[in-house]
């Protein structure tokens, strides 16, 4: 009889101890899941891994990332960046953090004077007007022409018919067929899904390809970016194969036009081509 208080004090205390226990671990776990910078001591390892695509968060915890050491550690105009990239999403995602350690004022420059919505539509107007054309003309106009007529002018009269016969036509050729390749490049771009949801994953895939042959060059150099409605850059690749897919995610307040933007060059010859998908 007397050993039963201190029974009932013994088991109230093992079911406080537990009910702490699973608790603690729960609210580990729930960190563990969202804070991308736990394993960073400053934004500028952080900022890597996240361009690595070691660390990736399109929705992550701000009332938790405001109070690690981490934030607190930035200056003034860094944290002011990272308070208007969350006000104006209602959201925080990894790649606004790489906005702005890059450059603090990005956010407040996209967002000034109503320009947002037409920078995409310009930029990719003009790197269309001046990339595509213009370098492939200049190498058909300056070298292919040049190369056969120096050669045939210089050995045909000195040399005997039966020298010109055998090497002018051979050098003409050789020069010719070294100098216009590539022509030019053709881009495919493909989306996996158009339209998407919000929150879901989208997959792009960009080919680059010989016009001639129909076939992926190998050795090119391919960048690919992605911006959301408001002309924010959301991802930036970059890959030397002539067959580039990447998968990113779509943030749940993002909707509307995406746009994707892919420039492929090889030997001296570059082209550019956009498409566009919507999120819903």
């Amino acid at each position: 009889m007397n050993n039963s208080p201190s029974l009932k004090v013994s088991l109230i205390l093992a079911t406080i101890i537990l009910i702490g226990t699973i608790v603690l671990v729960n609210n580990n776990n729930t960190f563990g899941k969202q804070a991308i910078w736990r394993d960073f001591d400053n934004m500028k390892d952080l900022v890597a891994a996240i361009k690595s695509g070691e660390k990736n968060d399109d929705n992550i915890n701000w009332e938790k990332f405001q109070d690690s050491d981490i934030f607190k550690k930035e200056d003034k105009e860094s944290k002011e960046c990272l308070q208007f990239a969350h006000k104006v999403g209602n959201n925080l995602g990894d790649y606004e953090i790489v906005h702005c350690f890059r450059d603090e004022n990005y956010f407040k420059n996209k967002y000034s004077e109503g320009k947002i919505s037409k920078t995409p539509k310009s930029q990719t107007e003009t790197n269309a007007s001046l990339n595509v054309p213009t370098v492939p003309e200049t190498n058909a106009s300056l070298n292919v022409p040049t190369v056969p007529e120096t050669n045939a002018s210089l050995n045909v009269p000195t040399v005997p018919e039966t020298n010109a016969s055998l090497n002018v036509p051979d050098v003409s050729k050789s020069n010719a067929s070294e100098i216009v390749t590539p022509r030019s490049i053709d881009l495919n771009i493909t989306v996996m899904k158009d339209p998407i949801n919000r929150g879901e994953n989208q997959v792009v895939t960009v080919t680059a390809l010989d016009p001639a042959t129909g076939k992926t060059l190998d050795r090119v150099f391919i960048t690919l970016e992605i911006k959301d409605p408001v002309g924010i850059l959301v991802k930036n690749y970059t890959a030397t194969d002539g067959n580039v897919t990447r998968t990113f995610k779509i943030g749940e307040n993002a909707i509307g036009t995406f746009i994707i933007s892919a420039t492929a060059s090889q030997a001296g010859v570059q082209s550019t081509k956009s498409l566009t998908f919507e999120v819903q």
